[in-house]
């Protein structure tokens, strides 16, 4: 109303955003279209991961938040089979929040763990994923993700909502993202993981792996960014 962002051109990462520019801004807003640049791919080919029938190593890199749903994801582990671990990484924004946390993680079953790791260095993230089966990170809404595409480019298939850019993942063999109200749909999906044997992982981590790739080496990201300040 006050004129406040007249000449102000602004970015959005997808179509959504753009809509709620226009919706909350001005109809006539300057929005242009531009995904976040991810970290540069550096390796050829995905890490090797042992993976034995029976074990899984689940990891999340987000702040401990109810937007990053941090306790759904511990809640849908607690009626599985198998060997199961899930570190969390990040800084923990709600000690209410992290208090209902730990209550769920005392209530699972001896088999499954899950340890709290702290905060990590981003530039540890990357080395870091080469130490788990996939990424489980079921948040209520991510603008990128950019925790999911370095996981995509080590190789490291994707357990997430529907509510990220991060869609048709099952088709790639990259991963699975599932609609948070089909809470049976995490814990079938996770079973999947702890079941499956080196020739199943093998095929989603390659998936993954590509997957990643063909992003992270798309020039369009980077020319669109260059134009995003250049027009």
């Amino acid at each position: 109303t006050l004129g406040c962002y007249n000449g102000v051109r602004f970015q959005a990462t997808n179509a959504e955003e753009v809509e709620d520019v226009k919706r909350w801004i001005s109809s006539s807003a300057d929005v242009v279209e531009v995904p976040n640049l991810g970290r540069k791919l550096s390796a050829s080919v995905p890490p090797r991961r042992e993976k034995e029938p029976g074990e899984l190593g689940l990891v999340s890199v987000a702040r401990i938040a109810v937007e990053k749903n941090t306790l759904f994801a511990i809640e849908r582990l607690k009626d599985l089979v198998g060997a199961i671990t899930l570190d969390l990484y990040g800084p923990i924004y709600d000690q209410a929040y992290w208090q209902r946390c730990e209550q769920a993680i005392a209530a699972l079953p001896s088999n499954v763990k899950v340890n709290y790791k702290g905060v990590i260095d981003p530039e540890r993230v990357p080395a870091l994923f080469s130490d788990y089966h996939a990424l489980f990170m079921p948040s209520q809404g991510e603008n990128f993700g950019h925790t999911m595409a370095e996981a995509l480019a080590a190789g490291l298939p994707l357990l997430i909502s529907d509510r990220t850019p991060w869609k048709g993942l099952e088709k790639q063999d990259a991963g699975w993202d599932l609609p948070l109200d089909q809470e049976g749909l995490f814990a079938r999906t996770i079973e999947r993981l702890v079941h499956a044997d080196q020739l199943q992982y093998d095929r989603w981590s390659n998936g993954a792996f590509a997957m990643g790739k063909r992003y992270l080496s798309d020039p369009a990201t980077v020319e669109r960014s260059f134009a995003l300040f250049t027009r």
